[in-house]
């Protein structure tokens, strides 16, 4: 820029003090538009030795409105426009000016409306009706005026390219770090869609469970893609069996986690240290898995992450289930009637239990031929929804349980789906779920 003590005389530098090149990179862009070539002269006269941020001006002529529409055509980056208004029509010059703006969209130019006849274009119309940056007449037509009004308009372009040159930088960037999170988040989200396929192939395949109880569901619907709910089935021989189903702290990653750690230590518990009893089964579990969380950990540092669990020993030569839950209940349908089977208000591991290992009780049942147990995690009950957005609740569950006791399981399994997809509605899913429905 040009230093304020140095006025005037310093635009208009002798061109043996200093060399200006007269690139069209590294010049201002001025085009004249006038019918007279008086007013050209006069003009390029006036900013003969023109510098301003080190460059010089360029000029380029037309005396027309449509010569002016083909000189745009090829020089995009003309700073400033000098216009007449009156040429081959009376108002060619405010359409050439309509021109610009609306059909090249081209704002960055300045134009200044310079016109011998002002009726024709009266100075309060023109600038509400018209995008223009300066307003003059001919007569106003001297060396200083030239010179201030280019001056003014020139640094004004400067100004306002430097601020687009910020924003495209900015929006470079801001698309360059678009593609760096799309690439980010494609590639954690085939992770965890691959560890999706590995918690898949940990659970027990329906096959699996169909080959025991064949008359039997599994409804499993992750919050997430993972899943902090599992269920899980082992055989010890060949009439004694056990079913899980498991609700673990958290969701996501981070459940899922957790849920791995829960079928590692079950089949270590059952099918390598032959603990058999289900209440013997959860305290094993509730030590393997303080121990797991604690014990690399100061004691300030320990995790309380646990799991809230249901398992059941099905014996099919006794005719016998025993069950044992860790802050669960179960349901038992019997002869049309439905009892709640209420656990230990005890989880395993976690913060309490830590500091004082809870003791697990279980129940034994004998079979009756038809008879439906139900185990299931708190996630289907304390889903919002509803009319007035409240919990789906242990009632409601219930309810839905009963109401659907004249269908097979199969079938059970669709109208819990639907009552549950209908309770939530469009209501975002809180929690994972699962639902273990057995006939025996």
């Amino acid at each position: 820029m040009v230093e304020d003590e140095e006025g005037f005389d310093s635009l208009f530098a002798d061109e043996d003090e200093e060399t200006v090149q007269q690139d069209n990179e590294d010049s201002w862009k001025v085009l004249i538009v006038d019918d007279e070539q008086d007013i050209h002269s006069a003009i390029k006269l006036a900013l003969n030795n023109f510098v301003f941020e080190n460059k010089r001006i360029q000029f380029l002529d037309a005396y027309s409105a449509e010569q002016a529409k083909e000189i745009l055509i090829h020089n995009e980056d003309v700073a400033l426009i000098l216009l007449d208004v009156v040429m081959e029509t009376s108002h060619a010059g405010l359409d050439f000016v309509g021109y610009i703006r609306n059909e090249l969209h081209n704002h960055f130019i300045r134009v200044v409306l310079w016109t011998g006849q002002p009726g024709y274009a009266p100075k309060k119309d023109v600038i509400l009706q018209y995008e223009i940056n300066d307003y003059k007449t001919k007569t106003d037509l001297t060396d200083d005026t030239i010179f201030t009004t280019v001056l003014s308009s020139i640094r004004s372009y400067n100004a306002i390219m430097i601020i687009e040159s910020f924003r495209q930088d900015l929006e470079e960037k801001v698309v360059e770090r678009t593609a760096m999170i799309e690439a980010q988040k494609k590639k954690i989200t085939d992770s965890i869609l691959y560890a999706e396929k590995i918690q898949r192939s940990i659970l027990p395949a329906d096959e699996i469970i169909k080959d025991i109880f064949p008359d039997s569901f599994v409804f499993f619907k992750p919050k997430d893609v993972v899943s902090g709910d599992f269920y899980w089935m082992c055989s010890v021989s060949e009439h004694e069996h056990y079913i899980v189903a498991a609700d673990c702290t958290g969701h996501g990653v981070p459940g899922a986690f957790m849920s791995m750690i829960g079928t590692t230590m079950l089949n270590e518990i059952i099918l390598s240290k032959h603990i058999l009893e289900p209440e013997d089964i959860l305290t094993e579990l509730n030590k393997g898995i303080i121990d797991a969380l604690t014990k690399h950990s100061r004691s300030e540092d320990a995790q309380s992450d646990g799991m809230d669990i249901s398992i059941c020993k099905i014996n099919t030569q006794t005719h016998s289930i025993t069950l044992s839950l860790a802050n669960h209940s179960a349901l038992l349908v019997r002869d049309n009637s439905l009892e709640i089977i209420e656990g230990d208000m005890a989880s395993i591991g976690g913060f309490f239990a830590m500091l004082n290992p809870p003791e697990y009780s279980q129940k034994t049942f004998q079979l009756h031929k038809g008879d439906r147990l139900y185990m299931f995690s708190d996630g289907i009950l304390d889903q919002f929804g509803g009319e007035d957005n409240k919990k789906f609740t242990l009632n409601r569950f219930k309810n839905a349980i009963f109401e659907a006791q004249n269908t097979d399981m199969k079938e059970q399994k669709k109208y819990i789906a639907q009552v549950f997809k209908s309770w939530k509605a469009d209501t975002s899913q809180l929690d994972d779920i699962v639902v273990i429905g057995l006939q025996m």
